[in-house]
This record gives structure tokens, C-alpha cells and sequence, in this order.
């Protein structure tokens, strides 16, 4: 059978005015951005450049470049921080010129925020960690969870050479309140709800133990 030829030209014109109608009728569906992968621990010492870890307010001890930094989010108040305290002190000695320790608090007791304040003053006396050992030390008595006696760390704040007077005024500096209230909201923002929890080049240490922190930070030097 013939098809007359003007008819097929009338339906071929018609199908490429449909095919030009549709395409300007069609928008391309906008492209969805790529998803930036979510940031993880990594193994370098790198990782814990991230303001997160460490603010340039954060005290620390060893060399400032040391190939490990072990970040500890501290309740001076807290009795497990009290426990691993000397712990911490024996591994600086072991890995001595490898490893930073920074402070960082988690004000989680009644008193923490105080006796944080007071420990931010004393470096203004270049006395930090002189009266964080006498807080350690002395914590079953200024804060015994039955009778608390914070006002004991102002009595115990000159035997390590401390101004009182001037200590008691350094710590009502505004500053120092707004310091402490970044460490805990870093450390909220890293999943900090217990005390103490240390990151050992970014890397949360699972278990609280001499062996476990010491074989994290040998991990870390390999």
C-alpha cells in the first residue's frame, strides 16, 4: 500500500515539533552536591590541629611539635582523673620529648568550674601545674562528694608559692570563664560525657588504663 506522500510529510513534521515542544519544556534535575565525607580520627599528629582539640588558651607540657598529643578533657573535681593523674605523669617520663599533654576541662561537678577558674589563675603566677598537683593530691579533702570544702584550695594554694590574694582576683576574669565554657562545649561537640577522656592524636581511648593509654600512644610513634 501506498502512503501518500503529503501525509507522511504532515506526520513527520508533526513528531519534530513534538520533539522541539518537549525540549524546551525540559529542565535538567539539578545535580546534588557531592556529600563531604564526615571528618574521622586520623592517625597523624596532624589531626589534633583542629581547634576542637586544642585552643591556643589549652596549657600543655613537652615540645609543642611532639610527634604524639595526648588531649585529656579534666574534672579536677573527678575522682577518675585523680586515679590516672600519676599515670599520665609516669608516660610524659617514658616518652619524654615525644608526647604533649594538654588540658582541656569538662567542669562536671558541683565545684569543677571553680576550681578550674582558680587553676587558670594560677598560671598567671606561672604556678599551673604546681597547684594541679596539690589539687590532685589533696581532692579526697576539698572534695569529698559528702562534705565538699572547695575553700581549701585557697589554703592549700601557698604551698606551692601561690599569691592568694592575687589568685582569688585572677580568677574572677571574665576570660577565664569563657575558656572553660569552650573546652566543655568542645568536648560536647566531640562526645565528651564522662571525665576523663583523652585523645591520643585525635583517636578516643577506649578503655581508662595505664596499658591501654601507653599502648595508644606506641601505636601512634610506629
Amino acid at each position: 500500500m501506498q502512503i501518500n506522500k503529503l501525509t507522511l510529510g504532515a506526520v513527520a513534521a508533526t513528531v519534530i515539533g513534538l520533539f522541539v515542544l518537549a525540549a524546551t519544556w525540559y529542565e535538567p534535575a539539578p545535580t546534588a552536591p557531592e556529600p563531604n565525607p564526615a571528618p574521622g580520627p586520623t592517625a597523624s599528629a596532624s589531626s589534633t590541629g583542629s581547634v576542637t582539640f586544642v585552643r591556643p588558651h589549652s596549657p600543655f607540657l613537652g615540645p609543642e611539635q611532639a610527634p604524639v598529643t595526648v588531649v585529656e578533657f579534666l574534672d579536677p573535681e573527678c575522682e577518675s582523673c585523680r586515679v590516672m593523674y600519676p599515670m599520665v605523669k609516669q608516660l610524659l617520663t617514658e616518652f619524654d620529648g615525644r608526647m604533649k599533654l594538654v588540658i582541656r576541662y569538662m567542669p562536671l561537678h558541683g565545684n569543677a568550674v571553680y576550681a578550674s577558674s582558680l587553676l587558670e589563675a594560677a598560671r598567671e603566677q606561672n604556678k599551673y601545674w604546681e597547684f594541679l598537683e596539690i589539687m590532685m593530691a589533696r581532692q579526697p579533702e576539698w572534695a569529698s562528694h559528702a562534705a565538699p570544702r572547695p575553700e581549701l584550695l585557697l589554703t592549700d594554694a601557698p604551698m606551692v608559692g601561690i599569691d592568694v590574694s592575687k589568685l582569688k582576683a585572677d580568677a574572677e576574669n571574665p576570660q577565664i570563664r569563657i575558656r572553660i565554657l569552650q573546652d566543655q562545649t568542645d568536648g560536647q561537640s566531640l562526645g565528651v560525657n564522662g571525665t576523663p577522656t583523652f585523645f591520643i592524636n585525635g583517636r578516643e581511648l577506649a578503655r581508662l588504663s595505664y596499658g591501654d593509654l601507653k599502648l595508644a600512644i606506641q601505636s601512634q610513634l610506629q
